[in-house]
């Protein structure tokens, strides 16, 4: 498929009134969630570098809230909360987040770049920030948090602010 052509389906996909991800613009095109993210038009999409992991984890910690999700066998797991703050340790970015609904351990040396991406959701506004994986899977993503079915401005504006750092 050439450049034009991908172009083409993925502006397609993005307008058929379906659910869209990374990976269903990945499937359309024959490509990894990482190359259809470097195939979205013209200030879809920045990227920062996964070295840059721990600077952008700290950025969306101040987020008011945001939606945490990663998509496995099929399933969208969704944590909606303030994302806690963490550190690097024995080869793991360690939530310390107490009682926060997201807890984990992440391998921060794994994520190959960070994509912040604008792209409508079902005919939504959407902004997120996707951690690709040195295989170019969407490990997970952030999302900007919403209240009442509205992008929480703040979030957005911190997001939009972090997006253009990286352009």
């Amino acid at each position: 498929m050439t450049e034009t052509e991908k172009q083409a389906k993925i502006q397609e996909v993005i307008h058929s009134g379906r659910p869209v991800t990374l990976d269903t613009l990945a499937a359309a095109i024959g490509a990894t969630a990482l190359e259809a993210a470097h195939a979205l038009p013209e200030g879809m999409c920045t990227f920062a570098p996964g070295s840059d992991f721990e600077k952008v984890w700290q950025r969306i910690s101040q987020w008011e809230k945001a939606t945490f999700i990663v998509i496995a066998g099929g399933n969208v797991i969704e944590v909606e909360s303030k994302v806690a703050v963490g550190k690097c340790a024995m080869g793991y970015y360690n939530l310390m987040g107490g009682k926060a609904p997201l807890q984990g351990h992440f391998t921060y040396e794994n994520i190959e770049e960070i994509g912040f991406v604008t792209m409508p959701f079902m005919g939504r506004e959407s902004h997120f920030a996707a951690f690709f994986d040195k295989e170019g899977r969407c490990a997970y993503s952030f999302y900007v948090g919403r209240e009442k079915h509205q992008l929480i401005e703040s979030a957005k504006e911190q997001f939009l602010a972090l997006q253009a750092e990286y352009k």
